[in-house]
């Protein structure tokens, strides 16, 4: 299996004239240390179609183009699984990802995961590379998830995320009514002591800030508008329990399962500029058939829910 043709291009400017690439790369396109060393070992880096070194000279007008090469294992089994892919080009993949589906492998369960689905579309396209997912969602979470081509890419993404250049939003179906139109949840997460197996609320935790909308109100729960402004472990659930709201179906974080099996918690809405385009991208994934689902029996069916 041959390694990804991915490649970014940069044309020198008058500022960079007789600088290394090296520094081009780091400081103009924010190449990692760890990247650098990847294109000195598969000698991926051209300059006007030449091979050249990371300190070799270049001039105005000149073409730099980086491969950016992927190393060839693959530890993920490529498996045909239909996807709804929302968004793809050269460098990024945006999926909307089905609930009761995990975005990665685990070692009890190697099968039937986003990460198998996306392997084996990748190299139906000829195209080979490891899955990098720049945004979680638990396993029962569904909506739209961003995956990166390469770890360059990657770690462009990563650092949007981290700079809170990236917007997620996300629309859940909680219980109780919310009496705020909005507000903004700021309390640590992180798990309660060494053997717990969920997280909570703690002083001893990781900063959390999540910000809610109520969109719709039922006699026994709401329906809500969430943007996460960092990205805990199970931080919408854990926030939103704290605050009295459990999810409707998280049974894990006090949520009744009686109208709906899983939680209601859709991943709706994504904004990120596109790392090598600069485009502002925008996606949305509709709200999946059980949680409409859901919003109808909350109106027919007001009493059943666990205060």
């Amino acid at each position: 299996m041959g390694s990804t043709n991915t490649h970014i291009e940069y044309r020198v400017t008058n500022d960079n004239d007789n600088q290394k690439v090296s520094q081009i790369l780091k400081n103009r396109l924010k190449f990692s240390r760890g990247e650098m060393r990847r294109i000195k070992r598969c000698a991926g880096l051209m300059v006007n179609d030449q091979t050249v070194r990371l300190n070799s000279l270049v001039k105005e007008g000149d073409l730099i183009r980086v491969n950016l090469q992927d190393d060839d294992d693959q530890p993920v089994i490529p498996q045909d699984i239909p996807l709804n892919i929302l968004f793809e080009d050269d460098h990024i993949l945006v999926v909307n990802k089905p609930s009761n589906m995990l975005v990665h492998p685990l070692s009890y369960h190697v099968l039937n995961t986003l990460a198998n689905g996306v392997i084996y579309h990748w190299q139906q396209q000829g195209h080979n590379s490891k899955f990098r997912s720049v945004s979680r969602l638990d396993k029962d979470t569904s909506g739209v998830i961003l995956i990166a081509k390469s770890s360059y890419i990657c770690h462009q993404l990563s650092e949007q995320m981290k700079n809170s250049m990236c917007r997620r939003e996300y629309l859940a179906v909680v219980h109780n009514r919310i009496t705020m139109d909005s507000g903004i949840i700021d309390f640590p997460i992180g798990r309660p002591n060494d053997n717990s197996l969920i997280f909570g609320v703690t002083p001893q935790g990781k900063e959390a800030i999540t910000y809610f909308t109520v969109i719709q109100r039922f006699a026994g729960g709401s329906l809500v508008k969430l943007r996460l402004e960092t990205g805990r472990t199970h931080q919408i659930r854990v926030h939103m329990r704290h605050f009295g709201h459990p999810l409707m179906g998280d049974d894990l974080y006090g949520g009744s399962l009686d109208l709906i099996h899983r939680q209601a918690l859709h991943s709706w809405h994504l904004e990120f500029y596109h790392p090598v385009t600069k485009e502002h991208m925008q996606l949305e994934a509709p709200l999946p058939a059980d949680i409409t689902s859901l919003i109808h029996k909350c109106f027919r069916y007001p009493k059943k829910s666990k205060s």
